[in-house]
């Protein structure tokens, strides 16, 4: 069986330094990167102009980044829950992976994601990248 990753992007919207991004692209033959726009960052988040026009220049950054590695970055509007399902069937996923994320809302999100995952079939691989150290340990 053929193994392909979604890599998450999140917080981590970086080539370098990203071990969840190394462990995607050794693992598996075809890896679609992904970062999410989810409404709920949108309506519940203090966000002002200049951090959606830093999101949206550092998401360009990171399309021209990958492309250099024939590659681009998928942004996608939804939640996680909505997203995912579709993504899985539609690019036939084996594995997902992400940066572990530690906030209150970011812990349910990640928890639905995961038992979504399980439902399609679809290992999940999460990594502490944007903490000093692994807070669940």
């Amino acid at each position: 069986m053929t193994k392909r990753s979604i890599h998450w992007f999140r917080k981590g919207l970086r080539l370098h330094d990203n071990p969840a991004l190394l462990a995607a692209c050794e693992n598996a033959v075809d890896v679609k990167p992904i970062f999410i726009l989810d409404p709920w960052f949108a309506s519940n988040a203090r966000v002002g102009v200049n951090r959606w026009r830093f999101l949206l220049q550092t998401l360009q950054n990171l399309d021209q980044s990958l492309k250099k590695y024939n590659s681009r970055l998928h942004v996608v509007r939804g939640t996680p829950g909505e997203v995912f399902p579709e993504l899985f069937k539609q690019w036939e996923t084996t594995h997902l992976t992400f940066e572990l994320d530690i906030e209150p809302y970011a812990k349910v999100r990640d928890a639905a994601v995961k038992a979504l995952s399980e439902k399609s079939g679809v290992e999940v691989m999460t990594f502490v990248s944007n903490t000093l150290y692994d807070t669940e340990k």
